[in-house]
Parts: C-alpha cells; sequence; structure tokens
C-alpha cells in the first residue's frame, strides 16, 4: 500500500477519534417526532476540528445522474494532496412547504452534506435507530391513567414525553396536520 494511502486513512481514524472524543451534546429537537438530534451546525463544527486537528479538508457537492441525487464527499489530505478518499451517498429532493425551487435544493444539499459527514466520521445518532431505545424509557415518570380531549376541536389527545422538558405533554393534529397542545380536558380512563 503507497505511503500516501496509509497516511489518509490513518487520518480519517484519528479525525474520527477526536469526534467521539468531543461529548458534544445535541442541540436540535424535533418536536413533531419528540427527539434531539445533531444540527448541521453541530455536525460542520465537528468535522472541521477533526479536520483542522489532522490536516485534512472535506471538499463536498450536491451532483445528480440518471439515478437522481447524490453528495460526494472527498476527505483530503492537506499535507499530501494526492492522499485522497472518495465517498458518495444517495439522496432525494427535500420537499419543504412555503419555498421555492433554489431553496429545496439548499436544504437537500445542507442536509444530504450532514448525513455523508455523520456516515464518514461515524457520528452516531441513536434517534436514527428503529432499534435503539437509548436507555430514555427507563428515566421517564409512570405515565397516569388518563385521556383528555380537546375542547377548541372536541377530539382525542395523546399524551407523548418530552425529553427537553423532562415531562409528559398533551397535543392532538388539526384538519391541516398541525398540532394543537390546547385547552384539553382529563379524565380517567376505562
Amino acid at each position: 500500500m503507497p505511503e500516501q494511502t496509509k497516511n489518509i486513512f490513518l487520518k480519517l481514524q484519528k479525525a474520527r477519534d477526536i469526534i467521539k472524543k468531543s461529548n458534544v451534546k445535541k442541540v436540535g429537537h424535533n418536536d413533531y417526532s419528540n427527539f434531539d438530534y445533531y444540527t448541521p451546525e453541530q455536525v460542520e463544527n465537528l468535522v472541521d476540528k477533526a479536520c483542522k486537528d489532522t490536516k485534512t479538508i472535506c471538499l463536498t457537492s450536491l451532483k445528480a445522474d440518471e439515478y437522481g441525487y447524490f453528495q460526494i464527499l472527498d476527505f483530503v489530505d492537506l499535507e499530501d494532496p494526492n492522499g485522497q478518499l472518495h465517498f458518495e451517498l444517495r439522496t432525494k429532493h427535500g420537499q419543504m412547504k412555503a419555498t421555492n425551487e433554489a431553496q429545496q435544493m439548499g436544504g437537500t444539499d445542507t442536509y444530504s452534506e450532514r448525513y455523508i459527514k455523520m456516515k464518514v466520521f461515524q457520528i452516531k445518532d441513536n434517534n436514527l435507530d428503529p432499534d435503539s431505545t437509548s436507555g430514555k424509557e427507563e428515566a421517564r415518570p409512570k405515565q397516569d391513567n388518563l385521556k383528555a380531549t380537546c375542547k377548541v376541536h372536541n377530539v382525542p389527545m395523546i399524551q407523548k414525553w418530552s425529553d427537553k422538558k423532562q415531562k409528559y405533554y398533551w397535543y392532538h393534529r388539526n384538519e391541516e396536520g398541525q398540532m394543537c397542545f390546547g385547552k384539553g380536558y382529563l379524565e380517567k380512563k376505562g
């Protein structure tokens, strides 16, 4: 194996170790599915620091071919530009309400870049693993045996746990699909 190839793999391993030891807490929160996540800015900052410390750089670009969109990432050794690793990750065109085509492509680029960096640098997010429970269920207090009905819409409400606020909350989705938290009345189940 040529020395430059060996060095780039060692640098990638060192960058991954730097990120694993960083102990960064997730600051993004998805209210709809109720989980915390790494924001694109957090992933960018983690990767940027690891690259600076290993004298490497990531070059990313959103591309398209006859099969659809894909994000590429070239991991380059700044001390030996011949030392490079190339990665590709397929993606879909993002659909965001109240945005134009250029904004949707920008969102597609931003999020596919985040996911390819998470993959390459092994930034794990257990919320994306359907088999993961992350031990959060044990930390929750016992759920009351209650049901709620929204006084505004006269429909049943759902009780969910908020990891961010560390408590249960009630909501339902209205006709437009928006969350309604409001003005419910409670009664004992069964």
